[in-house]
């Protein structure tokens, strides 16, 4: 099960844009306004309710929408199966508001989309613990040092020493791997779920940065197909020094045209000749060459 391929069409900054995705995991990069949590969002749409997410997440927020703008996923996009468990993590932290808000979503007109309340439904299910996933529960555990815990409408980080630390008392880029670490648990994210992350590595100690890498491989190489967008130079590279043979990663960069938003794929991160990342990684290694010989 996975999604392999989308197209759009005068749907915001996509005039007529077409992505054909990997099996495992797919980095998404590009400067701002390329629509790159959009066309997350679109995936998520689709997978889910996609007549009532589309509707929450852009007709009733978009003001730039053509007359001739539409999004048939039935026609534009392509998934090899008709039921898929799909996550989003948005990226916002939820796990320190999680307290009576997915009831008051529900009571009342909140100003966030339904990503925000669907994740926490997601990391709200009772445990249902796989033995394929134990290393990374415990590699997850080893970062913020403890497991999650659930109880009373919130979640806490019960630490090694017995402490237990409400979840709005922890540091974010903690509340990030907790988060991970609960929908594994949970078994939210098993074979032949899709996971969609919005800059995952945004609050998160570059030192923990080969982790997640590390764990997101290893979810791949477990039947999960995974999104990510990023900005991050550090975090994209790091995908090719972990990876093995088998790894299936794919590198998409959206970058503006005349016509609207374009995408460029390849397998290698260098290979993209659209690359913001890598462009300005090259200008800062020159600036400090030209700093040093001045």
């Amino acid at each position: 099960m996975s999604i392999s391929y989308i197209g759009v069409k005068n749907f915001t900054v996509f005039v007529d844009m077409k992505v054909t995705f990997g099996e495992g995991i797919n980095v998404i990069i590009g400067e701002n306004a390329t629509g790159k949590t959009h066309l997350l969002k679109l995936l998520y749409a689709y997978a889910n309710n996609k007549e009532v997410i589309l509707q929450d997440l852009f007709l009733n927020k978009c003001e730039n929408l053509s007359n001739d703008s539409y999004f048939d996923p039935d026609k534009n996009i392509t998934i090899n199966n008709d039921k898929m468990n799909c996550i989003y993590i948005p990226v916002a932290d939820m796990l320190s508001h999680s307290k009576g808000f997915t009831s008051m979503y529900h009571e009342f007109d909140m100003p966030f989309d339904k990503t925000y309340n669907d994740i926490l439904v997601k990391a709200q299910l009772p445990n249902k613990r796989k033995e394929t996933y134990e290393a990374l529960l415990v590699k997850l555990s080893n970062i913020f040092d403890g497991e999650v815990v659930y109880e009373n409408d919130s979640f806490y980080i019960k630490k090694n020493t017995g402490e237990k630390v409400n979840a709005n008392m922890e540091a974010d880029g903690f509340k990030k791997f907790a988060l991970l670490y609960q929908l594994i648990k949970n078994g939210s994210l098993s074979e032949n779920a899709a996971l969609l992350w919005d800059e995952p590595e945004s609050n998160i100690n570059p030192k923990n940065i080969p982790i997640l890498v590390e764990i997101l491989l290893e979810l791949q190489r477990n039947g999960v197909q995974i999104f990510i967008t990023t900005h991050d130079y550090i975090f994209s590279k790091y995908f090719e020094v972990k990876r093995s043979e088998s790894d299936k990663i794919m590198y998409h960069s959206l970058y503006k045209t005349d016509s609207g938003v374009k995408c460029e794929s390849k397998s290698i991160f260098n290979d993209l000749e659209n690359n913001t990342i890598m462009d300005t990684f090259i200008q800062l290694y020159k600036d400090e060459i030209e700093k040093v010989m001045n």
